[in-house]
């Protein structure tokens, strides 16, 4: 009897060992859960969703005394900007989330390059760079703009500057300058609050485009590298580009579109909005401007075309979001807002 027990004991456990043997063969074969043959940012189109048309209101609009420059919001209600007017810029300041418009007194400067960064409502930085003669100032104010000091002059490179593309402080401490000379970025980092200022090597810009940071380190170009003709309107590709080390630039993808990138906003590391426009303004039958939305850091984009009505003054429109929701539209006339993310656009006037 023993001896049976333990021969039926010893079947069991071979038969256990086999059927153990072909459980880890079976799953030794099957694909591990996570090894997905994903695409490759670096190489592979961008994801392009279409989106719901987006709604203008009362675009048809008359000329406005509001601030068109540089405009920028600390939250939903205070703002601040430049206004040129008669051979003169003057700091504009909105409480109203940029219905009405007052000049502040503080400071009044000729309509070159200025460029503005405020912190919150008090803090602010105010960019100046008229001229090879007078060359570059950095004022500061802690006042909400009603005084200014200086507090940097004839900053390195921004006196050979074609353009100034980029400007904001992101702490009281750290901020930045991107510099556009021809084909080539150079960007300015200070880590004091902008007393001292450290240029970088010259980074080669891919194409035409625009560009925005998130930080001293992380930012986005997004460019094209042509202006199509109306022949070669099918040819025609945006490319998105991705900085991480503040240094060089990787391609994030691509997307065929006759439009040209114009404008560029990002709230944060996820979401962001691009504004493309159409070089060519003789197609009345074609789309000329959508805004591009992203809430994935740039893997996918969903596609929203402004309403054919809708005609700013020029092409100096420009786009910019404080949150998911509230962001601001303006020309060099007027401002508009939405509340829903660029889906609804109202005009504010007074």
């Amino acid at each position: 009897m023993i001896t049976l027990l333990n021969n039926k004991k010893i079947v069991i456990l071979i038969v256990f060992v086999l059927c153990a043997g072909c459980f880890h063969e079976k799953a030794s074969t099957l694909p591990a859960a996570n090894q997905t043959n994903k695409p490759d940012r670096q190489t592979s189109g961008l994801s392009v969703i279409p989106g719901v048309n987006i709604q203008v209101h009362d675009e048809n609009a008359h000329k406005q005394s509001v601030a068109t420059k540089a405009i920028t919001f600390v939250d939903e209600m205070q703002g601040y900007g430049i206004k040129s007017d008669n051979g003169k810029a003057s700091l504009m300041q909105t409480n109203d989330g940029g219905m009405t418009w007052k000049a502040q007194s503080g400071i009044a400067t000729s309509p070159a390059q200025n460029r503005l960064s405020f912190l919150d409502a008090q803090t602010g930085w105010l960019l100046t760079n008229e001229s090879k003669d007078r060359g570059s100032e950095l004022s500061l104010t802690a006042d909400g703009g009603q005084t200014w000091e200086v507090i940097a002059k004839d900053l390195p490179v921004l006196g050979e500057a074609k353009e100034i593309v980029f400007f904001r402080f992101f702490d009281r401490q750290n901020g930045l300058i991107a510099i556009r000379n021809g084909k080539d970025l150079v960007l300015l980092r200070t880590q004091d609050g902008g007393i001292t200022w450290l240029a970088s090597n010259r980074i080669a810009l891919p194409s035409e485009g625009v560009v925005t940071f998130l930080s001293s380190l992380e930012g986005w170009f997004i460019g094209s590298s042509s202006f199509p003709s109306p022949s070669e309107k099918n040819k025609a590709v945006v490319t998105f580009y991705h900085m991480t080390d503040g240094e060089s630039w990787e391609e994030a993808g691509k997307m065929s579109t006759p439009l040209l990138p114009t404008a560029l906003s990002f709230v944060d590391a996820g979401l962001g909005f691009v504004l493309l426009q159409l070089n060519q303004t003789n197609l009345a039958q074609e789309q000329v401007r959508q805004l591009l939305r992203t809430s994935d850091g740039g893997k996918t984009w969903s596609q929203h075309a402004f309403p054919a009505a809708f005609q700013p003054v020029d092409k100096s429109l420009q786009v910019s979001f404080l949150t998911s929701n509230s962001g601001w539209l303006w020309d060099a006339r007027n401002v508009w807002k939405t509340q829903d993310g660029g889906l609804n656009w109202q005009l504010l006037t007074p």
